[in-house]
């Protein structure tokens, strides 16, 4: 068995005029947590510190509404379930909705409450009403954390206020957004909601990139304690791309909204997105061994796309297929059967599994002799 390298094609980037290094906002080189994202790729285009554990204050409200919104996709509970607000969340300190002990709210509503103007008793009443029990929606809140690979995250209540065993990462946190965007789609507005009115009582939501209505925002979430400082994680889809950035931190709240806006547009004016294959696309065909057909379509189970730093003079992409030879049969439909390996130079390498698109039968006996012996026909006449 040989191992086969296939050249396929070389992709040309254009990049004029070239541009030199690209360099950091003032405000970030400032800031001392922060990380960005390809939602879509997964990629990371800056960090600093991002695996130091740290207060993620008010951020932890994203995984409280990740817990609930996951228990609604499931099927568990719904959006227009009533809840009685006990005592526990009526006394809540901190931020609030202005909830009353014996008042029944929606789930809904404590969820707008929640991630809107940050409500620690609307944390706490969701965690009771949905949960069983704040110990239990905790417990869950972890398990959800371990599930979608937050790595330096611990949670020990639903609203953030400190508490030295309970940390998250801005990486985990950046993770968290993607997971977010990725799986919960369908509750996207939830996390972009610019005021709330309960009991006549109107607040605004302090995200910065709402507040100056950023191109493409989605939403996300603040934090603020005296150990964490001034944080945020924001969503953003523009044009073909979505990012995920996270500050944390910062010193004021104008410090985290000047590093927040600035780490967006670091991402969204030096880079820009490559597609080569669309998720399924035929990538190429690879020649077979006795097989009913002389060759097998092949394709990825992923779209093939990257980020290209626009400051990089990149004079090719290169694109090369490699898989053993000969490809015996038979083939299953949807059997791995190589790997495209992408070459940016001057940057970074990609590579992705290929499938099978079709199964390939085992040729009949007198075709398998017939290619057997143009085989060894050709070998001798070369």
């Amino acid at each position: 068995m040989k191992i086969f390298y296939q050249l396929i094609f070389v992709v040309f980037v254009a990049l004029a005029p070239q541009l030199g290094a690209a360099e950091l906002d003032q405000s970030l080189q400032d800031a001392q947590f922060y990380f960005l994202i390809d939602a879509d790729t997964k990629e990371v285009l800056l960090a600093k510190n991002p695996d130091v554990r740290i207060p993620p204050s008010s951020m932890t409200k994203m995984m409280t509404a990740y817990v609930v919104f996951d228990q609604i996709k499931k099927g568990r509970i719904s959006l227009n379930n009533q809840c009685l607000i006990g005592k526990d969340a009526w006394r809540k300190s901190g931020s609030s909705m202005f909830l009353n002990y014996g008042d029944v709210v929606s789930i809904e509503e404590l969820l707008r409450g929640l991630l809107a103007i940050s409500g620690n008793d609307a944390a706490v009443a969701l965690a009771e009403s949905t949960g069983n029990g704040i110990d239990n929606f905790v417990a869950m809140m972890n398990d959800k954390a371990q599930e979608i690979g937050l790595k330096n995250s611990h949670f020990q209540n639903p609203h953030g206020l400190y508490d030295p065993n309970h940390y998250m990462s801005v990486r985990d946190l950046g993770t968290l957004g993607v997971s977010i965007y990725q799986n919960l789609s369908q509750y996207l507005s939830y996390f972009g909601i610019p005021e709330f009115t309960y009991r006549h009582i109107k607040q605004y939501n302090h995200n910065p990139l709402i507040l100056i209505q950023y191109d493409g925002v989605i939403g996300g979430k603040t934090g603020f304690t005296n150990q964490g400082g001034y944080g945020v994680t924001n969503i953003v889809k523009h044009n073909n791309r979505t990012l995920v950035a996270v500050v944390n931190r910062s010193k004021t709240p104008k410090l985290r909204a000047a590093a927040i806006e600035a780490l967006m547009n670091y991402g969204f004016e030096n880079y820009k997105k490559i597609t080569l294959f669309e998720k399924g696309q035929t990538v190429t065909s690879l020649k077979t061994w006795l097989g009913a057909k002389s060759a097998v379509r092949v394709a990825t189970k992923e779209q093939v796309a990257f980020n290209l730093p626009r400051e990089k003079s990149i004079d090719s992409v290169k694109v090369k297929v490699k898989y053993k030879t000969p490809l015996y049969t038979p083939i299953a439909k949807g059997e791995q059967v190589a790997t495209m390996y992408v070459e940016v130079a001057g940057y970074r390498d990609f590579e992705y599994p290929l499938f099978a698109e079709e199964a390939i039968d085992k040729a009949g006996y007198f075709k398998r002799i017939n290619q057997i012996l143009r085989y060894k026909f050709s070998n001798i006449i070369q």
